[in-house]
């Protein structure tokens, strides 16, 4: 049987050390940002943008942010100079260029990484041993899924797996 109040103070343990790490490091964040979506108000059009959220650092699958939130990654795009273009795009290239283009509208520096759709992760016992976002339970040990669809070879030790994150970040 897993201690709910153990397993809790070993996750805020861990983040807080990762968080302390990353700090000292100087490891560079990246944009959290909720999309609003292009809209009519009466008969002014207004596009699509970016609003910041906060800023949190990229581990694998993972962010992680300076108040302990741990997020599932969603979509990511970075912030482009506003220029018309003339040359003919596919549909997909067109939604990729609005959303760069919403990420400048959102007031992000040119060149930020911009991640949006993300979702928080709880990290209660109850959530974790139903494994349906990234992290999981599997022996009282959480893990974290890198890899879907690969079963268990995609699973990693939290701990283990934010390590490698901080080595790959610090150039170790």
């Amino acid at each position: 049987m897993i201690d709910p109040d153990t397993l809790t103070t070993t996750v805020r343990t861990l983040l807080a050390r990762t968080i302390d790490r990353l700090e000292t490091m100087d490891a560079p964040d990246e944009a959290i940002a909720t999309l609003r979506p292009a809209r009519r108000v009466g008969f002014i059009p207004r596009p699509a943008a970016l609003d910041p959220v906060g800023r949190a650092w990229r581990l694998g699958v993972l962010l992680l942010d300076r108040d302990s939130r741990l997020f599932a990654i969603g979509g990511i795009t970075r912030a482009i100079e506003l220029t018309h273009e003339t040359v003919y795009m596919n549909a997909e290239a067109l939604y990729r260029r609005s959303l760069r283009v919403a990420a400048t509208r959102g007031g992000f520096a040119l060149g930020d990484a911009v991640n949006f759709d993300v979702i928080q992760i709880a990290l209660d016992v109850s959530s974790l041993s139903s494994g349906s976002g990234p992290l999981s339970l599997s022996g009282g040990t959480v893990m974290v899924r890198w890899a879907a669809g690969v079963g268990d070879q995609g699973l990693a030790n939290l701990e283990t797996y934010f390590k490698e994150r901080m080595d790959i970040l610090a150039g170790d």
